[in-house]
């Protein structure tokens, strides 16, 4: 395209370096996403109060990246702290049971957001309300209005009375919650309690309605922060789980694509590449452009020839043979899907298949013990070849996963 002359890839390359150079040395805006996220150095990401967990309140922090029932799991501790900070905490029924069980055994959950799930609400009877305040148009309105005050209900909690938010932090409170359970520990201006706390089992539940008080903009040289400093007194000296799953900005991996449209540099360098590149196409397709010559695909034999061995696998009679491949095929199915050892089939084993699949557990023993009988049989018939498929296609036919 620019045959003969090399003046117009230098002055190409020029503009291409000097975009890349002034989107990357150009003032950032400052980000008011609420992302809650240990990594975060933004207003409302927790990298400040995430540093100050250790040593100030326990010497043992650990990342939680798993569901609440993984967690549950793998958790035989009785001196856990988990910590979850969000928006709106998304628990399932089944996070729900698992969460009970985990406070059961002795540990302790603070959870806080504006908002819960419908699973946590009808548990706990939670219903919240917010307060959005948008009359400041500036920033320097946001950050200087009063919007709400928060203080403990207990006095000698308070390094000062009240704790003054402005107008670009968001108010949240309980408006009904379960007085059987919870006891009020902290409140606003208005006595709606903004945090609440219960003991179940042998373990502690802290709910706060407030997760803007864990934000770097309230942590760092914040004369507010000794009000979540007093709040994360109440598991200090415990081992505490940080947690990264249950977040709206939650990325389980960052692949390039995504490493460059975070970059606003990156992100104008890739656009002009493509600019660039599109425009290289045009003018050399419009000038090489050429009859493309017909070429038959070659066919597909592979289901013919899958089809031909599978008949000579079966005409073979060795109904045996074939039902021990099945069943391995099977239980190697289950251990992808359920996440289970199948070389241990208990109690505990059905009662795990039960809660995921949703199928009876009384179905499951069945089906699992008649794979057993089928595998320590002498000899197998067509007809218990032919059963055992269609016990196994039912069972996943009604597993919900």
């Amino acid at each position: 395209m620019f045959s003969g002359s090399k003046k117009y890839y230098y002055v190409l390359g020029a503009i291409f370096l000097a975009v890349v150079l002034l989107q990357y040395f150009q003032p950032k805006p400052i980000d008011w996403r609420r992302t809650y996220s240990k990594n975060d150095k933004i207003p409302f990401g927790c990298y400040a109060m995430f540093n100050l967990l250790d040593p100030a309140f326990s010497n043992n922090i650990e990342i939680n990246q798993q569901n609440f029932y993984s967690l549950n799991q793998q958790t035989s501790d009785s001196n856990q702290a988990l910590i979850i900070v969000n928006n709106d905490i998304e628990f399932s029924k089944l996070d729900v049971e698992n969460l009970f069980e985990y406070l059961n055994k002795g540990n302790t959950v603070m959870m806080c957001a504006t908002a819960f799930s419908s699973a946590l609400k009808d548990t706990f009877a939670l219903e919240t309300q917010s307060n959005w305040f948008s009359n400041g148009i500036k920033l320097d309105s946001l950050l200087k209005t009063k919007a709400f005050e928060i203080a403990y209900v207990q006095p000698k909690n308070n390094v000062q009375k009240w704790y003054t938010y402005p107008q670009v932090a968001f108010e949240s409170f309980f408006v009904k919650f379960d007085t059987a359970r919870f006891k009020v520990t902290s409140i606003n201006s208005k006595s709606d309690p903004v945090l609440l706390q219960a003991t179940i089992g042998k373990g502690k539940l802290i709910l706060c309605s407030v997760p803007d008080v864990f934000g770097n903009l309230f942590i760092v040289d914040h004369k507010n922060r000794f009000y979540t400093y007093t709040l994360l007194s109440l598991i200090a000296n415990k081992r505490i789980v940080w947690d990264e799953y249950y977040k709206d900005y939650n990325i389980q991996q960052k692949g390039i694509f995504q490493f460059i449209f975070n970059s606003d540099a990156l992100y104008m360098a890739y656009v002009i590449l493509l600019l660039g590149l599109l425009f290289f196409m045009l003018f050399e397709i419009k000038r090489k452009q050429r009859p493309i010559p017909v070429i038959t695909p070659l066919k597909n034999s592979t289901l013919e020839f899958i089809d031909v061995v599978s008949h000579v696998y079966y005409n073979s009679n060795n109904h045996k043979h074939i039902a021990e491949e099945t069943i391995q095929y099977f239980y190697f199915d289950v251990r992808k899907k359920f996440h289970v050892n199948t070389n241990e089939i208990n109690e505990e084993f059905y009662i795990t298949i039960h809660k995921l699949s949703g199928i009876s557990q009384e179905d499951i023993k069945k089906l699992f013990s008649y794979c057993e009988n089928i595998k320590h049989a002498p000899a197998l018939t067509e007809n218990d070849l032919i059963e055992l498929n269609d016990r196994i296609n039912n069972f996943k036919q009604k597993s919900i996963r």
